[in-house]
This record gives structure tokens, C-alpha cells and sequence, in this order.
């Protein structure tokens, strides 16, 4: 096995122009952390070989090349293995990772970081999450010798998660050995710290001598880095002994080289020089040019921190050449800075400003921030001595501010030598004034000297005092972070098991309210398909499909509610409404289901039958009808009734039943998420209690306020306050025809181009805006629109979306290319927010939603048109009757071409032409809402959404609801 080593941190603070690079040790497999090393990848171990070459076959191969000394032939033979185009992924992956691995035998870094990345893209392609474990792992240590450590961090924390499922302990060890270090390379001595704090327990319990060993040689580097030499020698010479005695020259070396830099730190020349030397020797005897480059760079640092530049030369050249030629890109750049120091004190100012340059380069690529802040330093050193003293100040002061943020070492050490200058100064004073007598001058000497010795020994033990300090502060800092840590993981654990409860409440609740509805429609499918039903017994089978599935629907609708409401997606539409309508709806909706089970269900009110307000009646009904669902479900015997009063602006409701009623806990979490009184309440009546959660977000959407009271075994009142607006009779037009027989105030003077596909919908729009004084031309696609604007003038175009030929969005880019500038609205259905935003971002003007809505189109017509406000009188009373004829003519049209729409349609589903499908059910939807048939145009698109989303198996039932809905359609325009 080869022991490795790679580059990790500076051994000094900041205040020592010196650069020595420490060595540390990384874990490359599976093997122990006291004995790393790396294999050939020659087996898959999560997967079987399926290729053209025998498992025994490829592995031979790979073994043979894995001990070839000419590089060139055993890349070659790599890449004519990778050629076979029969080679399995499995067996791809094993060769990728022996030609990674051979590169990186041969110090070709960039070679085997490209190998491993591509076998991880092939790993990941089989979900082998052994082997991206492991290419991962690979990866990082490459990159760590690269000097990339943030990539180097990225692919160890991959890695982890695999190795945590597995509980394979030593392996999280040496992965967080590996974090720790390259935190380290980062001067990020808090999480490196974090990691080894980690690291250690695990093999202490997991590992054997040699790994706590090694563990303990690498938190010694980091004592270096926090300038606890007396620690890091105490901690370094431990494991000298253990690998003396185990006879590990390898390991044996890099702590020589660590002892050497610790020394120095401690301003022992002898000792720093003694064990460096030893590492260099050791390496230079084994020919290994990676830590031959380390052993240059701490070299010539150690001989140029102790003044001696010329001994310092041909160790920084020999770290620059090694570390070029390995790719040890942190060695380069300590080199260049060590060389421009030889330069500096040598007085070869352009040799110093070059070898600083790239110094800079090199150690900006590998974050080594410390080395940045020494080139800084010398910088100003060499621009001042070449008489850039402007240049100079400014590096100094951007090497201050550098200082200042890291540590404050740097100003005490100027500080004292500020004071040291200064009493130098009066010393000279005091000689100047006593030249006369050499006694005095002798005094004066000694005297200068004692307070020299005084202030330096007061310094140094300031700086010990400081130190100490700042330990303790940083020590007590990572115990509160370690508190707060473990505070915020009990915190996330308690909420994360609330969910998970939640959660399962949910499932539980949801699961059986589907069962039995989803039973229903395979029991009556599978009869049908079977043929096992008579015709005459055929209508029910599909009515209980149909009941079924529309419950099932519900389910799906309020929990795809709810996920709007909490993602702030639903927008509130409110429009003006006929009060009395709203309630007389919800009566009849549940006054038969309360029939059935026994109960009395009545809505009182008192206000009038014209009374009309603004509200979204759509999303106040889910309130009403889950509130009444509910008191109906939860009531065995008596009534339910919903008392409604409008007083002062405020809609109040009370829905009151003598149902089984909720004690003070459920009353408290009656609207929470999943909520029901208890299991045996969701196991007795059902549901998945999401509705009276739905139900207060939709009042807090609304700003209404809701109550509840509660006695259990007596029934419960829920009450809802609601602000609202009380508009007049002329407000609302319950359908389209009322909004065309509405009187018309305004006349406007301009032409307007209507492109719409279906022939009914032109012809009622040309009657709706024809009646608004305007002269309306129409085309039926995109492209005829195009024709007829390149011959005519228009102040106004109303586009459909979807029509055949040329869309509306291909035809609004069409005219905008070619210069068309006045204003074009969408005229769709789709009137969604997200899909009115895309209308708007494409180009259109605005958007006219079908149906017509007079107050809008007449908004929108203002905008652009000029008008004049007309009185009603009986002329134009006489043309409003001519126009209702116009209608009924238009609504019999479009019944007939209803019933063509649906024919046309079954043939494209008996073809399965999707599109074309999808297409005539989006076209029968709009003209269905256009003349107000609802329930149809709901049917049509719900069909058209189905073929879009491709859920062919709602297809058939949704067919099958559209025909029924024509021909009741049918039915009820012939009586």
C-alpha cells in the first residue's frame, strides 16, 4: 500500500512573512484510516457485469494495465476498452475508474478528475449508489490535491448520506477527517474543528490504534493553524513515537515535516531545520515529486524567515518545478511567494513584482486567503522600495484592512514596534545633547536597552494574554453553538414527528373516504366491461359510476383548494349577486339529503327577493356547503338550520344543528389540518377532515370572521360574519342573454375585428357589439385576420386563443413583426391568473373573458373607442326585443351545431386524434359559455384538461357525461 499525503494550511499567523505548508492525511477507501491507500477498481460491487467481456476477462485486463510502467500505452489501452461498444454500463464504470486511478498513479490530476466524472454520470444514469458513493469520495481527495477545496468538500458531503444509511462508521470517520482538512487547506478552523470533533469518537469506538493515531496527527495540524505550537508539538512528537515503533517511514516523514513547522512557529531554527530536512531527505530518496514540492516551499520559508535568502533560492525554484509538474497548485503559488521574498531582500525588485504576480494568481485559485494578505505585505515592501510610495500606502492599507477583519496579532506587533521607533528616536535626542561626555552616552545606551528588553518581554506576555482569551472566547462560543444547534434539532425533531402524525391522520382519513366510492366505480367498470349488466340495468350502473366519481372529485377539489390557499394562488372574483338565489340554491341542494336521513333542513332570511351584493359567490358557497355537509353528516335526529341576516354591511350565517356536538378539546382544534373529533369519529361518519380547515382559510381569504359553539351530545352553532357591499338591482346579469337584454347606455364610434373559430360565437359577438353602435367585421382563424388587416383599418381587435390554422398567439407575433400597433385583447375562456399574466407578457393588450360581460367589454371599449351615453327610450326598447329574437335564433343554432361538435368529436376519440379531440372540446367549450350553458361548457373542459394532461381513463365517463348534457340540450330546445 502507498501512503499519500496532501497539502493542507499555513503553519503561521499572519503577522510572519513566512509561507510553510503542513502535511495531513487523507482517506482514499475503505481500508483503515492508519493505512490509507487506494485499489484499482476491478469488480462492481453493486451490480453484475452483463458485457461482451467476462467478469474474470475485464478484471484481468485491468490488473495487467494497473502495474504498467509506460503511462501512454496503458491510457491508450484504457480508451480502446472504453471503444467496445459492447461494454455494459457496469463494466464501463470499473474502467473508467481504473483509468482514473492509473492517472492519478501518475499525478495526472485534471486526467483522473475527468474519468471519475464521467464514471459518476454513468453511475448515476443505473442508480448504483454504491459507486457514486465511492466515485464521490475519489473525487473530493483528487480535488483536495488540486488544491479545489470547496469542490473537494462538495463531493465528500455526496458521499456521507450513503455511507450513514449503511452505518459503516469508519468510513463516515475518514470522510469527515477529509472535511476537517479541507476546511483546514481554507482557514476555516471552526468547521474543521467541528469535523474532527466528529471524526474522533468514531474511531475511537470503530477504529483501531493506528486511526486514532492518524485522527490525532491531523487536529495537531489544526493546533498549528490556531497557533498552539506548544499543543501541536505535544500532539506531533506522540505520534512520531507510535510510527517509530510501527516502523511507518511514510507517515514517519510527514510528521517530520509538521514538527518542523511547529518549531519554527516557535522560533527553534535548529529543530524546524533538523525535521525538515528529514521529510526532504525521505522524499527526495523515494522519488516522490508531490511532496518533494511541500518540502521546497517549507524550506526556503524556514531559511527566509531566519534571514538566510540565498539557502532559501533553490528550495523555492525546486517547489515551483515539482509542484508544476504534479499539479500541487498550493505549492506553486508558496514557491513564487518565498522566491519574490529571495528577490526582495536580494534587491531584484522586477523578479519580485513578477514571482508576486503569480504567487497572487495561484493562490487565488486555491482560497489559500492567508498567503493573499503575506503577497499584500511584501507587495508594499517591494513598491516601496523601487520609490512607489503612493502604490505602496495603498496596498498597505488594503493589507491593514485584510489584517484587521482575521486577527488583531498583526496591530499589537506594530504597535510595539511604533513605540519601539519612537523611544529609539528620544534615545538618539538624548545622544545628540550628550556627546560631551562617553559615560553618559554608556548610561543612556544601557538604559535604551533595559526598556527595549522591558517592552518586548511586556508585549510578549500581552499577546500570551490575549491568546488565552481569545481561545476561552472561542471556546465558549462553539459550546453556545453547540447549545443552540442541539436546541434547534430537538425543535425540528418534535415538529418533524407533528407532521409525520399528521400526516398519517391525514392518509388514514383520506385512504378511507376513497375506498369505498373507488370500490364502487371498479365493481360497476369491471360489471360493464364484463358484460355482465342488463341493458335496462345499464342507466344505474353508469349513474353510480358518475355519483361515485364526482365524490371522488371532491375529495381531490378541496385538497387541491386548500393547496392554493396556502400557496396563495386563488385570487377572489367577486361579482354582483342575487342574495335570495344563493340561499334558495343551497336549500334545495340539501334539503333532500336531509329528507333522507330523517332531518328537517330550513334556511331563514330577512331581506328581500332583490336584494344583491358583491361577493365571489363560487368560494363563498364551498363555505356554506361544507359547513351544511357537515351539520347533515354529524347530525343522527332532529334538524338543521341556517339562519341568514344582513344588517349594516355584515352577512351573518348561522348554521345550527343538534347533531352529536364536540366537547372544549375538539372545539379548539375543530379547524385545524386533517382534524376530526377523534379516530372513532372519522371511522363512524366518514371524511377526511379537510373541510372545516378549507373552510376558515377561505373565510380568512375573504375576511370574514367565523365562531363555534359546541356542547357535546346537543349539537353545534358555527356562525360566519362577512363584510359585503349591497349594490343595486341593475348590478348583476345572471346570464349572458340578460346581459345582452340589458339596456344599452353607451354608443361608440370605431371598427373592430373579431377572430373567433366557431361560426355561433361570431355571430352573437357581432350582435353584442353591433348593438353598442360599433361596425364589427369577423374571421374565423388567425391567418384570415392577418389577410384582412393587411386591406383594412381597424381601432380594435378581439383575438380567440385557439383556433385552427393560425392560433392567436402566433398571429399577435405575425402582426407585431410586421408593424401593427393597435391594441389586441385575448378573447378566451381560460381566464386563470397564470394564464392571464402569459396573455399579457406575449404582447396582447388585455384579456375579454368569456362568457361576455357587459360592464367589462364596455370598460375595455372605453379605453379605445370614443362614445357617447345614450338614454334609454322606446326606439331603443323596440331594438332590444329584435335583438332577443336574435338570441333565441343564435341559442337554437348553436344547439344544432352542438350536437354536430359532439358527433365530431366522437369520431376523433374513435380515430384517437387527441389533438384534434382536445381541439373541438376546447372549441365547444367556449361557445357553450358564451349562450351560458355552464354544466356543458364545465363538462367540455374538463373533457379537453383530461386529454391534455393524457388521463385517458377519465376519457370515457367524461365523454359519456358530455353526450347525456347535448342531448338533454337537445331535448329541452325541441320542447
Amino acid at each position: 500500500m502507498e501512503r499519500l499525503a496532501i497539502v493542507s494550511q499555513p503553519d503561521s499567523p499572519t503577522s510572519r512573512l513566512t509561507k510553510s505548508v503542513s502535511q495531513a492525511l487523507i482517506i482514499l477507501c475503505t481500508c483503515s484510516a492508519a493505512t490509507p491507500s487506494f485499489t484499482y477498481a476491478t469488480e462492481a460491487p453493486a451490480s453484475q457485469s452483463s458485457g461482451v467481456l467476462s467478469e474474470d476477462s475485464l478484471a484481468s485486463r485491468l490488473q495487467t494495465l494497473s502495474t504498467e510502467t509506460d503511462s501512454n500505452k496503458a491510457l491508450a489501452e484504457y480508451d480502446k476498452i472504453l471503444a467496445d461498444t459492447l461494454l455494459d454500463d457496469v463494466d464501463k464504470i470499473q474502467v473508467l475508474r481504473g483509468k482514473g486511478m492509473f492517472a492519478f498513479q501518475f499525478n495526472n490530476l485534471d486526467m483522473a478528475i475527468a474519468a471519475f466524472g464521467q464514471a459518476k454520470l454513468v453511475s448515476e444514469a443505473i442508480d448504483d449508489v454504491q459507486q457514486q458513493a465511492e466515485i464521490s469520495k475519489m473525487l473530493g481527495v483528487f480535488r483536495y490535491y488540486r488544491g479545489d477545496n470547496k469542490l473537494a468538500i462538495k463531493h465528500y458531503n455526496e458521499a456521507i448520506p450513503y455511507y450513514v444509511a449503511k452505518t459503516d462508521f469508519l468510513q463516515q470517520a475518514n470522510l469527515l477527517n477529509n472535511i476537517g482538512l479541507a476546511n483546514t487547506a481554507m482557514a476555516r478552523y471552526e468547521l474543521a474543528l467541528n469535523a474532527y470533533e466528529q471524526a474522533e469518537p468514531l474511531y475511537l469506538q470503530y477504529g483501531d490504534k493506528a486511526d486514532q493515531i492518524d485522527v490525532r496527527f491531523n487536529i495537531g495540524g489544526l493546533y498549528v493553524e490556531l497557533n498552539r505550537y506548544d499543543v501541536a508539538i505535544e500532539s506531533f512528537l506522540e505520534v512520531k513515537a507510535f510510527r517509530e515503533t510501527v516502523q511507518d517511514l511514510d507517515g514517519l516523514a510527514l510528521v517530520h515535516s509538521d514538527l518542523g513547522i511547529a518549531y519554527k512557529c516557535a522560533d527553534n531554527f535548529e529543530l524546524a531545520e533538523k525535521f525538515q530536512l528529514l521529510a526532504y531527505e525521505h522524499y527526495k530518496a523515494n522519488d516522490k515529486g508531490y511532496d518533494i514540492a511541500t518540502q521546497g516551499i517549507n524550506l526556503a520559508g524556514l531559511y527566509n524567515e531566519f534571514g538566510e535568502p540565498e539557502k532559501a533560492r533553490p528550495f523555492a525554484l525546486l517547489g515551483i518545478e515539482y509542484g508544476t509538474q504534479y499539479q500541487h497548485y498550493g505549492a506553486v503559488a508558496g514557491s513564487y511567494y518565498e522566491l519574490a521574498r529571495v528577490n526582495y531582500v536580494s534587491g531584484e525588485h522586477d523578479k519580485a513584482f513578477a514571482n508576486l504576480e503569480q504567487a497572487n494568481t495561484l493562490a487565488k485559485k486555491v482560497d489559500d486567503n492567508d498567503l493573499l494578505e503575506e503577497i499584500l505585505q511584501l507587495s508594499a515592501l517591494v513598491n516601496a522600495a523601487v520609490g512607489n510610495y503612493q502604490q505602496a500606502q495603498l496596498i498597505q492599507q488594503q493589507f491593514a484592512r485584510s489584517v484587521v477583519e482575521s486577527s488583531n496579532n498583526e496591530l499589537n506587533e506594530k504597535l510595539a514596534e511604533f513605540e519601539t521607533q519612537q523611544l529609539k528616536q528620544r534615545i538618539t535626542q538624548l545622544e545628540a545633547q550628550d556627546k560631551l561626555s562617553q559615560l553618559e552616552f554608556d548610561k543612556a545606551n544601557q538604559a535604551r536597552n533595559f526598556i527595549v528588553f522591558i517592552l518586548i518581554f511586556i508585549t510578549i506576555i500581552l499577546l500570551l494574554l490575549m491568546q488565552k482569551k481569545r481561545s476561552r472566547e472561542a471556546k465558549a462560543e462553539l459550546e453556545t453553538m453547540v447549545d443552540t444547534r442541539t436546541e434547534e434539532l430537538l425543535q425540528t425533531t418534535k415538529e418533524l414527528e407533528e407532521a409525520n402524525r399528521i400526516k398519517n391522520q391525514f392518509l388514514a382519513n383520506v385512504t378511507h373516504e376513497i375506498r369505498t366510492p373507488l370500490s364502487v366505480v371498479i365493481g360497476n367498470a369491471e360489471a360493464l366491461l364484463n358484460d355482465e349488466v342488463q341493458s335496462s340495468e345499464k342507466p344505474k350502473h353508469y349513474q353510480q359510476l358518475y355519483s361515485n366519481s364526482l365524490f371522488l372529485l371532491e375529495i381531490v377539489n378541496d385538497i387541491l383548494d386548500l393547496s392554493k390557499i396556502e400557496a396563495n394562488q386563488i385570487k377572489l372574483i367577486p361579482k354582483p349577486v342575487l342574495l335570495v338565489d344563493l340561499f334558495t340554491e343551497l336549500e334545495a341542494m340539501f334539503a333532500e339529503q336531509a329528507r333522507q336521513k330523517g332531518l328537517n333542513f330550513k334556511v331563514n332570511f330577512n331581506f328581500s327577493d332583490d336584494v344583491r351584493i358583491h361577493l365571489d359567490a363560487m368560494r363563498f358557497n364551498q363555505i356554506l356547503f361544507n359547513l351544511c355537509s357537515n351539520a347533515i353528516k354529524f347530525t343522527e335526529q332532529g334538524s338543521v338550520t341556517v339562519d341568514v341576516l344582513l344588517h349594516d354591511g355584515q352577512l351573518q350565517v348561522t348554521v345550527t344543528d343538534t347533531g352529536i356536538g364536540m366537547d372544549a378539546v375538539q372545539v379548539e382544534q375543530v379547524f385545524g389540518c386533517f382534524v376530526q373529533g377523534d379516530n372513532s369519529i372519522s371511522r363512524r361518519f366518514g371524511g377526511s377532515g379537510l373541510g372545516l380547515y378549507l373552510v376558515s382559510n377561505l373565510c380568512q381569504l375573504m375576511d370574514a370572521k367565523i365562531d363555534v359553539d359546541s356542547r357535546l351530545g346537543t349539537g353545534s352553532v358555527f356562525s360566519v360574519s362577512l363584510p359585503v357591499a349591497v349594490v343595486g338591482n341593475h348590478g348583476v346579469e345572471k346570464t349572458l342573454s340578460a346581459s345582452v337584454h340589458a339596456k344599452t347606455a353607451y354608443q361608440f364610434n370605431g371598427r373592430v375585428l373579431v377572430a373567433e373559430d366557431h361560426p355561433d360565437n361570431r355571430a352573437l359577438i357581432r350582435l353584442y357589439l353591433q348593438r353598442l353602435g360599433i361596425d364589427v367585421s369577423t374571421v374565423c382563424d388567425g391567418l384570415e385576420a392577418i389577410q384582412w388587416l393587411q386591406n383594412n383599418e381597424v381601432d380594435l381587435v378581439f383575438m380567440d386563443i385557439q383556433m385552427p390554422n393560425l392560433d392567436g398567439f402566433s398571429a399577435l407575433t405575425r402582426l407585431s413583426k410586421s408593424g401593427f400597433s393597435k391594441p389586441v385583447y385575448a378573447f378566451t375562456a381560460n381566464a386563470m391568473s397564470h394564464e392571464i399574466e402569459h396573455y399579457l407578457n406575449v404582447g396582447f393588450s388585455g384579456y375579454i373573458e368569456k362568457p361576455l360581460n357587459r360592464e367589462n367589454i364596455i370598460d375595455t371599449l372605453k379605453k379605445h373607442l370614443p362614445y357617447e351615453a345614450e338614454k334609454f327610450t322606446a326606439e331603443t326598447h323596440g331594438e332590444q326585443h329584435s335583438g332577443d329574437a336574435q338570441i333565441e335564433i343564435l341559442a337554437t343554432s348553436f344547439v344544432a351545431s352542438a350536437k354536430t361538435d359532439i358527433n365530431s368529436i366522437c369520431l376523433a376519440d374513435e380515430q384517437q386524434d387527441w389533438q384534434a379531440m382536445s381541439d373541438l372540446c376546447h372549441k365547444l367549450c367556449g361557445a357553450a359559455q358564451m349562450f351560458g350553458f355552464v354544466e356543458l361548457a364545465d363538462a367540455s373542459r374538463r373533457l379537453e384538461l383530461s386529454l391534455i394532461n393524457r388521463r385517458f381513463d377519465k376519457k370515457r365517463p367524461l365523454l359519456l357525461e358530455l353526450k347525456m348534457l347535448v342531448a338533454n340540450l337537445s331535448e329541452t330546445s325541441s320542447a
